[in-house]
């Protein structure tokens, strides 16, 4: 009877510890699986934030954001480099790598925090244009939607120390370098995430304007404002 119904349990692809029994490993492993699940939270979130900007730029009150402060250029230079940095940090743990992948992950990191630090410059020269937090509906969501990023952009560099400080105290056996790469792996993967965020956001911000979505809205049939 147990046979029976173990047999008609629904198999899932994966178990939390990443083992199922009697069918060998699972495929991906548990932070790979808790990185999945946290990507869907945060594309979810920022599209809802997406959704709630397209709604409220076409009311008649919208005031288009001055042009682009070069600090948001650097930024986004920034987190293009460090994205590209972190890949190579991956592959040179794949070849077993040790001291160049950390060399490598160091550097990513120091680019993120550059980032950061780019992102309240960008503020600063924001301010200086009179587009404070209070100046507006497009000013409130472009501090919001980039303070956001930025929060999720430390969160990143905070859990990527933690795995550079394993990398560092592990030494340069066989199983470190292998942890240290998918570690390594999983820092790239989120960076991939935040640079798509980022651009996502940088047009949403710059680029889209009222016009562009009433246009997009009535070739739909969707009633604007």
């Amino acid at each position: 009877m147990m046979r029976y119904l173990w047999g008609a349990t629904p198999r899932f692809p994966f178990q939390p510890d990443g083992y199922w029994p009697g069918a060998g490993p699972a495929p991906y492993s548990t932070r790979q699986v808790g990185l999945l699940a946290f990507t869907g939270v945060v594309v979810s979130l920022f599209g809802l934030f997406t959704a709630a900007y397209l709604m409220r730029i076409s009311y008649e009150d919208w005031r288009v954001l001055p042009p682009v402060p070069w600090q948001l250029w650097l930024s986004t230079g920034l987190l293009v480099a460090s994205d590209a940095v972190w890949v190579l940090a991956v592959r040179a743990a794949r070849r077993r790598e040790r001291v160049p992948a950390l060399r490598l992950a160091g550097a990513g990191w120091l680019l993120a925090l550059t980032f950061v630090a780019s992102q309240l410059g960008a503020w600063q020269a924001m301010v200086a244009q009179q587009v404070g937090i209070t100046a507006g509906p497009a000013a409130g969501f472009f501090y919001m939607l980039t303070g956001l990023h930025g929060l999720h952009v430390i969160g990143g560099v905070v859990a990527a120390g933690w795995v550079l400080a394993k990398g560092l105290a592990q030494g340069g056996a066989d199983a470190g370098v292998l942890h240290l790469g998918d570690g390594l792996a999983l820092c790239a993967r989120y960076w991939h995430l935040l640079l798509g965020l980022w651009l996502a956001l940088f047009a949403l911000l710059f680029w889209m304007t009222p016009e562009m979505v009433r246009a997009i809205c009535a070739s739909v049939g969707i009633p604007v404002r």
